[in-house]
């Protein structure tokens, strides 16, 4: 019985469902969003490799650990992101030849942001090392496995437009989604970090460490 497709399905979702409560309350105070995000990443990631189960546990272990860390990154991502938007939002509005240039030139810079902060989270949740080191990690991994950033970048972007387009999108992103979207892109940094990371099957809710390339 344990072995059903039925019942491994029906657990997957349960701990779906479960990881995406946790995710939304600890998000609630935006100082934390980032940590929780991390979390979430976290558990995903390492139900891939060791099964469900063990949400609750997973996510808060990260999260104590996570905080101190990756909170200064997230809110500096915050600004960053907000001032961006504030950018865009002004130079649109110009309608001038200079004011279009100027428009790109912040979609691209917000576009690189975006990629890079695509990547910042699941590496902090599954590597270890300093905050500087780990960043310019996100940054190699988004520019060095293109293909994977982006498959996550249009996976993001189909969840975003469904959403912004349909009510029922909105309830399945309350209900299971923000967890569901985690765990699918988690599949792919998964396949990254394995390229990567010395660890032992039994070992893997541990964080891994890069390997030293020669």
């Amino acid at each position: 019985m344990s072995n059903s497709p039925v019942i491994a399905f029906l657990n997957k979702m349960t701990d779906l469902i479960l990881l995406n409560v946790l995710l939304i309350i600890c998000c609630i105070p935006v100082v934390t969003a980032g940590t929780a995000i991390t979390a979430a990443y976290y558990v995903s990631i390492t139900s891939i490799r060791c099964g469900d189960g063990y949400v609750v546990r997973r996510f808060f272990s990260s999260f104590k650990k996570n905080f101190r860390q990756i909170t200064p990154v997230w809110l500096v991502l915050l600004v960053c992101s907000l001032i961006l938007a504030a950018d865009l939002l002004f130079w649109y509005q110009m309608g001038t030849g200079f004011g279009k240039t100027m428009f790109i030139v912040s979609a691209v810079v917000a576009f690189l942001l975006l990629i890079w902060a695509m990547w910042i989270f699941p590496v902090f949740a599954k590597l270890e090392g300093k905050t500087g080191e780990l960043l310019r990690n996100a940054a190699a991994f988004a520019v060095g496995y293109l293909p994977y950033t982006a498959i996550v970048l249009v996976i993001t972007g189909v969840a975003v437009y469904a959403n912004l387009v349909s009510l029922v999108a909105n309830g399945i992103m309350v209900f299971i989604g923000f967890a569901l979207l985690s765990y699918v892109k988690s599949f792919f940094f998964y396949r990254v970090f394995m390229n990567h990371i010395d660890e032992k099957y039994d070992d893997f809710d541990n964080p891994g460490e890069m390997r030293q390339e020669d």
